[in-house]
């Protein structure tokens, strides 16, 4: 016994750097997030297949990312807002600063509401950092940035799009495509 903790000392001496085992990381970033300005987009924090499409410690994991590594202290929920409410209401008992959770809808055929959306979101922008989600972060919370780019600077459709990470093929039904639409529309009326 002695002999093998010898070789084996001799072994890790001569081998150099001490060997280490890497830790598992305990944060994890959201799915589909994509930064520009401060502003985050992506999936619902804790973004499952199943059941539901929600995972809570995952969504805590995503929620921490969000926190110390983007510095978001506002959160923005399209889609899911009971259940990632639940998870911040739990952290913010251990924050120093608390996350702030805005629950929002946007409507495919409302394009009214949509703008006010659309301005509310823009009114966050610049103000500190924040997260959008939807479920998956390709539609709703794309759409609902294009608009609010569209209203903080009255950009292009097409650069206000580009700033969101969105990608038009993910646009594919006759409902994704009127919600895009509604932020193209606005981008028209702005520029008039």
């Amino acid at each position: 016994m002695f002999r093998f903790m010898g070789v084996l000392g001799v072994l890790l001496f001569i081998g150099g750097a001490p060997v280490s085992v890497p830790a598992a990381p305990l944060q994890k970033a959201p799915n589909n997030m994509h930064e520009f300005m401060g502003v985050v987009k992506g999936a619902v924090p804790g973004f499952a297949r199943k059941p539901r499409y929600f995972n809570a410690s995952l969504a805590e994991k995503n929620l921490r990312f969000l926190y110390d590594e983007k510095d978001v202290r506002l959160v923005i929920s399209l889609d899911h807002c009971k259940d990632v409410g639940k998870v911040i209401r739990k952290m913010n008992k251990s924050l120093e600063v608390p996350i702030e959770h805005i629950c929002r809808k946007i409507h495919r055929t409302t394009y009214e509401k949509n703008i006010t959306l659309f301005e509310e979101i823009a009114s966050h922008i610049g103000a500190g950092n924040f997260y959008i989600h939807c479920r998956y972060g390709a539609h709703r919370a794309v759409t609902a940035l294009t608009g609010a780019w569209i209203a903080r600077q009255r950009l292009s459709f097409e650069e206000a799009f580009s700033r969101t990470g969105g990608k038009k093929r993910a646009f594919r039904s006759k409902g994704q495509k009127q919600l895009l639409n509604q932020a193209r529309k606005y981008a028209a009326d702005r520029i008039e």
